[in-house]
């Protein structure tokens, strides 16, 4: 960066500084970035620019007399890794289309809910439009309506992995 870059830039932080801290004009802008906090505008650009170049690029670069590396920093996740079996295909296992109608799938419906009386959580599986089973439970009033949910799709998993039958949750 430029020294005129530099100063181009301090001029036009001076004037929000002035007008944030409503100080005197003859106020030194350093004061004035050391009494709002923030930082001169060069130095953040050349911040932002090390941390995009090490993080995004993942190439080296230094900031002053610093040196980073982006071996030394971990990369952010690319998405969920399973390993399934052979012949597990995720496709034919789970169903994005809406209403989804197939004869020979199993619908399980859960809920959780939290109320004066109490935090209750449920299931039940439907099968042709009929309840086959179902399973409720009042939980301790200190759960809140999330862990009921959470409880209700645990169960309902549970009895799932024992149908071997195509279901919906």
């Amino acid at each position: 960066m430029t020294s005129r870059l530099q100063k181009k830039l301090d001029c036009i932080q001076r004037l929000f500084l002035l007008y944030i801290t409503g100080a005197c004009r003859t106020t030194p802008t350093a004061a004035l970035q050391v009494v709002t906090g923030l930082q001169p505008l060069h130095l953040q650009i050349q911040q932002e620019a090390t941390y995009a170049r090490v993080a995004r690029a993942r190439s080296s670069s230094n900031f002053f007399t610093v040196i980073f590396s982006p071996t030394d920093y971990e990369s952010k996740s690319s998405g969920i890794r399973i390993h399934p079996p052979p012949n597990f295909l995720l496709q034919n296992q789970i169903s994005f289309a809406e209403n989804h109608i197939d004869s020979g799938v199993k619908a399980i419906y859960t809920d959780g809910s939290k109320t004066d009386e109490g935090t209750r959580s449920a299931y039940c599986i439907l099968e042709n439009y009929g309840i086959i089973a179902s399973w409720q439970s009042k939980i301790d009033r200190s759960n809140s309506v999330f862990q009921a949910e959470i409880l209700a799709i645990r169960m309902a998993i549970e009895v799932a992995s024992s149908l071997l039958r195509p279901i919906r949750i």
